[in-house]
């Protein structure tokens, strides 16, 4: 019996979008280039069909992820007819494939609605009630009226879309905030620190204060919380899968992968091929280009030795089945190299110490029992959303 080897691709149509948020660059780049249905064709046909000898990958199935710039910002026609290319150009390759979207709601009603039903509910978003960060022409609250208006349709009309929280410095009390009224709202929801996104002058999360803030977040969602919050979610399945000898151990998702390599690749309106969407907007070297065909093998054999490179920190941890490491997009970052570790590994240590005690206090069973309930929740919440579009239509 095979093993499964997803793939996740990034797929950024454009980097147009109609909000301009202080910590993103996006819509400054390029916002009048967008990769059409046929090159984005050419783009995944090369992709699939060379990667296994480029990146030493041949994979069994495909997580598309379209993203942005603003998705919202590519008609719906043509959105369509791109969701297309990539169901067919999997199946040609004999590859299953999971489609959805990211998108900041800053649409209409009727736009949000087609969106959801077009990746069957595999609909997220960005979250941000409070400050001052998210703009459209540079006004916050224009921004929080039309993100509310569509998400409060969207819960009504299909369910809960998911969302990312960008946790800043010393944000804690605002982070805590807006998980309650995820659990209030039913949706799930992931929390990362910022990130440069191409602005240099963004304040990132030293390793003490984010270490502070994520635990004290992990304290009150575990066991408590009714809802999927990320990374949290996904570090208690990796811990579990571990200490029950699980295969799912060795799937651990981003950014929790020494081999990212071969897990996972960004694909940009121009064909440049990247690592991760962190990577592209970071302008790390890129890794090839789609559309003209090319692989950049120095450029891959630098990234994919991290695998087999890591930290003698990492390389003694007793969380390193788990952890993986962390982040490679972080430890260049932060200016520890492909090889080093990220600035937040004292914070993952201290989750996972966290749960293995949680695991002696209440019971492997109970725990485990707790989480198979978020995650049946959260899917049950989708497929009702995709039974309301299927009445509705």
């Amino acid at each position: 019996m095979h093993s499964a080897k997803p793939l996740t691709v990034h797929i950024r149509l454009t980097k147009a979008c109609n909000a301009d948020c202080s910590y993103c660059s996006s819509w400054q780049g390029s916002p009048d280039a967008r990769m059409s249905p046929a090159e984005l064709r050419r783009a995944l046909e090369f992709v699939l069909s060379t990667c296994g000898d480029a990146l030493g990958v041949r994979p069994t199935h495909i997580t598309a992820q379209f993203v942005g710039g603003e998705i919202s910002s590519i008609p719906l026609a043509e959105l369509k007819e791109h969701v297309q290319v990539v169901e067919q150009v999997c199946a040609q390759h004999g590859m299953s494939v999971i489609a959805g979207a990211q998108s900041n709601l800053i649409l209409t009603e009727r736009k949000a609605v087609q969106l959801y039903d077009l990746f069957s509910g595999r609909l997220g978003t960005s979250i941000d009630l409070e400050s001052d960060k998210r703009t459209v022409a540079g006004d916050a609250e224009r921004y929080r009226v039309i993100w509310k208006t569509s998400d409060s349709y969207l819960r009504k009309r299909r369910s809960p879309p998911g969302a990312i929280f960008v946790v800043e410095p010393g944000g804690a009390p605002a982070a805590e905030r807006h998980m309650l009224e995820a659990a209030r709202s039913a949706r799930a929801l992931t929390f990362r620190p910022v990130f440069t996104g191409g602005i240099k002058t963004v304040t990132v999360n030293s390793g003490p204060d984010f270490a502070s803030v994520f635990t004290e977040l992990f304290d009150t969602w575990f066991m408590r919380l009714p809802i999927i919050v990320e990374p949290f979610f996904q570090l208690l399945e990796s811990r579990l899968a571990e200490l029950e000898s699980s295969t799912a151990a060795s799937n651990s998702s981003c950014a929790f992968q020494s081999d990212c390599t071969q897990k996972s690749i960004n694909i940009d309106p121009n064909g440049d091929l990247h690592v991760c969407l962190e990577m592209a907007d970071a302008g790390f070297p890129a890794i090839g280009n789609a559309l003209r065909g090319e692989w950049f093998h120095d450029a891959i054999s630098v990234y994919s030795s991290r695998k087999e490179n890591l930290s003698q920190d990492c390389i003694d941890c007793p969380y390193l089945a788990s952890c993986r490491g962390g982040c490679m997009y972080e430890s260049i970052a932060q200016g520890h190299g492909v090889h080093g570790k990220s600035d937040y590994c004292s914070t993952w240590k201290a989750i996972f110490g966290r749960i293995d005690t949680a695991l002696q206090e209440y019971g492997v069973d109970a725990v485990r029992e707790w989480a198979l309930r978020l995650a049946t929740r959260h899917e049950n919440l989708r497929c009702e959303g995709v039974a309301k579009s299927i009445l509705q239509a």
